[in-house]
């Protein structure tokens, strides 16, 4: 439980840290997005006013620094090019009826005029205000109704804005290491305070265990002298009865803590594990027969695991134990024991109401059970499947709970072959 609480912790955290870096970047590059191309449609607008015709009549300005149709290999006058880029910008201009009158654009520049027309083309087919195609950014302005596109190559911003992408990424993931690294030390002195509450609970339950064994001890066996002096005495069953019951919460409780604290370390070994399993499911044989439900097993021969040969009977038995509770009259429960590579296997399913969604979650809390499928009518608990789980991940293993919610319930337990016992809690095993 600390450790599943150390690792809800570092992984919430991170998330966070992480969700706020990526945010930061998103932000750094669409900023920086925003204000290249801002500043770009910016110098189009001053190209634009500084190429507008001042006579009204829309032809090109005298020392306007362009190839034109008219006189594409003339040499534009210097003076013409301050202000802006002329190797970056070009434009094209339309009469109303979609023809192209002119095309201005540096003979030095990286761009053809087979390709300006390709761009101008695009522009016109959705035409805008202003947009953005590929790395141009683009503006659209009337010049005495005729139509003029004023393009800017733009890369080089996009350039400048990736590389400081890049530089922040660079930057920013040693820093988010970093944080990883001081969140896993810290999570250890955050989990401290949580840890000594658990383990005062687990030792006040082990204790508080050992001490009530005596006097249940004593008060069943005076309740079996009464009953033998007395005869039938129906308040001295109700005794007897109940004292059962705490019989049997202490050593579910009593289990619990030796598996918690583990100061009886299970000894591993290596057993086989059909033979095992198939001798905790015999005795269920006769209650099936009692109740009149169905038990099919369906075990595979020679299995074998190293691990605790009391502890898998333990579970086995566990898992019986609840599907024969809450299955129907006439119902069905089954049983299976099968190697998949280096996993074994074993699946107990029983027919009836099923599980709850809700409930699926929390099945495996101790002293849980939900208002439908789990009632203090039945004799337990909650506690039974708890040590089941417990019984599982002390062999490196998991367990898991399965129900369409209407017909059937199936626990599936994973063990791994390569196991062997640890203080520290197993790494996560795939669940079929």
């Amino acid at each position: 439980m600390i450790r599943n609480l150390r690792c809800r912790f570092i992984l919430i955290t991170m998330a966070c840290i992480g969700f706020l870096f990526a945010l930061i970047l998103c932000v750094i590059n669409v900023s920086m997005t925003l204000s290249s191309r801002a500043q770009g449609y910016a110098l189009l607008h001053r190209i634009a006013g500084d190429r507008r015709p001042e006579n009204g009549e829309g032809s090109p300005m005298p020392n306007e620094a362009a190839v034109s149709f008219a006189d594409k290999n003339r040499e534009p006058p210097r003076e013409a090019m301050e202000g802006f880029n002329v190797f970056r910008s070009f434009s094209v201009l339309y009469d109303q009826n979609g023809n192209i009158l002119d095309i201005n654009f540096h003979e030095n520049s990286d761009i053809t005029e087979e390709e300006i027309e390709a761009l101008a083309l695009r522009v016109m087919d959705h035409p805008k205000e202003r947009g953005v195609l590929s790395k141009y950014l683009y503006i659209t302005m009337d010049e005495n109704g005729d139509t003029r596109i004023y393009f800017l190559d733009y890369s080089l911003e996009k350039s400048l804005s990736l590389r400081l992408f890049w530089i922040c990424l660079l930057i920013g993931l040693p820093g988010v290491l970093f944080l990883f690294v001081l969140v896993v030390f810290l999570s250890r002195w955050v989990v401290l305070p949580v840890k000594a509450a658990f383990d005062r609970q687990k030792q006040f339950i082990a204790d508080a265990s050992h001490e009530l064994k005596t006097p249940l001890t004593i008060i069943t066996a005076n309740a079996e002298v009464l009953s033998g002096s007395l005869g039938e005495n129906r308040w001295l069953n109700h005794i007897l009865a109940q004292t059962r019951r705490m019989n049997l919460l202490i050593k579910d409780l009593l289990e619990l803590a030796r598996l918690d604290t583990g100061r009886e370390a299970l000894e591993f070994i290596e057993f086989d594990m059909s033979t095992a399993v198939k001798n905790a499911a015999l005795s269920f044989e006769s209650l099936a027969y009692e109740y009149g439900k169905r038990f099919e097993m369906e075990i595979g021969e020679h299995i074998l695991l190293n691990g605790n040969e009391n502890a898998v009977r333990q579970l086995t038995t566990l898992l019986l134990d609840n599907a024969f509770k809450y299955s129907e009259d006439g119902g069905r429960v089954s049983l299976s024991l099968t190697q998949n590579g280096e996993k074994r296997i074993l699946t107990v399913e029983n027919t009836g109401k099923g599980i709850a969604g809700k409930d699926q979650a929390r099945i495996f809390e101790r002293f849980y059970r939900s208002d439908t499928s789990r009632s203090r009518d039945s004799g337990g608990y909650g506690l039974g499947l708890s040590i089941a789980a417990s019984v599982a991940e002390a062999h490196g293993g998991q367990i898991q709970v399965k129900s369409d919610e209407r017909s059937y319930t199936r626990f599936i337990v994973v063990f791994p072959q390569s196991h062997r016992p640890s203080s520290r809690k197993p790494a996560a095993v795939p669940l079929p």
